[in-house]
C-alpha cells in the first residue's frame, strides 16, 4: 500500500495458493468467506472475477482494516465485509461458492456449522472448507482436554476422512480432500507487524512435531464439496 509492505503473521496467499487450484472458476459467481478475517481473500476472489465476494466476520477491527484498504484499492463495490457471525445470517441460499478457511476447529458444533454453510449456497453450490486435521481413519477426532497450541478454543480436530464423512452426512456430494499440508514457522510467524507469540512459541521446543500441551502440530486440509439439491 503506498510502498508499505503489511508483513502480516499469516502468508494467507500461501493458503490461497493451496485452495485455487482445486476450486471451480470464480468468475461471475457470488461468494462467501465466512470467518473472513481482515478480508484478504475477498480481494483475491475478487482477483479471480467474482462478482460479489462477501465476507463475515464479527470483529469490527477486522471491519476496519478492510475498509481501510478498501480505500486505498478504489473503493472497489465487489467486495464487503459485514460485522456478522454466520449464525446471524438468514438461509440465503444465494451463494454459488461459500469458503470456510481457519473455522470450523473454533466452533462447538462442527456439524452446525457445516449445515450452516450448506444453508448459504444454492443448489449445486461449492463448498470450500479449510481446517485442522489430525492424521487417523474414518472415525478418529481429537478433542484436546483445555487448549492446543495455546488457544482455549478449539473443539474438534477431525481427521481427514472424518471430516470427509461429517461434510458427506450433512447433504454434500463429490466430497473430496484436495491438499493437505503441515503448517510451516515460515508461514505463521512473528514479524514486525504481528509482536505478539506465534507458531514457533506454540510447538514443543523439543519435538517440534508436536504442540506444547503433546497434541500432534498443526495439520490443515482442504475439503471440495457439491451441495446436494434439497
Amino acid at each position: 500500500v503506498h510502498g508499505i509492505h503489511i508483513d502480516t503473521e499469516w502468508r494467507s496467499d500461501w493458503k490461497w495458493d493451496r485452495v485455487l487450484p482445486h476450486i471451480s472458476p470464480l468468475a461471475g459467481r457470488y461468494v462467501l468467506d465466512v470467518g473472513c478475517g481482515s478480508g484478504y481473500h475477498l480481494w483475491r476472489m475478487v482477483g479471480e472475477g467474482a462478482r460479489l465476494a462477501v465476507g463475515i466476520d464479527p470483529s469490527p477491527l477486522f471491519l476496519c482494516q478492510f475498509e481501510a484498504i478498501r480505500h486505498f484499492a478504489g473503493n472497489d463495490q465487489r467486495a464487503h465485509l459485514l460485522p456478522l457471525g454466520i449464525q446471524e445470517l438468514p438461509e440465503l441460499r444465494a451463494f454459488d461458492t461459500v469458503f470456510s478457511m481457519g473455522v470450523l476447529y473454533h466452533r462447538k458444533s462442527p456439524i452446525e456449522h457445516i449445515e450452516q454453510l450448506r444453508n448459504q449456497l444454492k443448489d449445486d453450490g461449492e463448498l470450500v472448507l479449510e481446517t485442522l486435521v489430525i492424521d487417523g481413519g474414518v472415525n478418529d477426532v481429537l478433542m484436546p482436554t483445555d487448549r492446543y497450541g495455546k488457544m482455549r478454543n478449539v473443539w474438534f480436530i477431525p481427521s481427514s476422512a472424518a471430516l470427509k464423512l461429517w461434510v458427506e452426512r450433512c447433504g454434500f456430494t463429490d466430497v473430496r480432500i484436495v491438499d493437505e499440508n503441515m503448517t510451516s514457522t515460515d508461514e505463521q510467524r512473528r514479524t514486525d507487524w504481528m509482536i505478539n507469540e506465534s507458531l514457533s512459541d506454540y510447538l514443543d521446543p523439543a519435538n517440534p512435531a508436536l504442540t506444547v500441551e503433546g497434541h500432534p502440530a498443526p495439520k490443515r486440509a482442504v475439503l471440495i464439496a457439491r451441495k446436494a439439491k434439497d
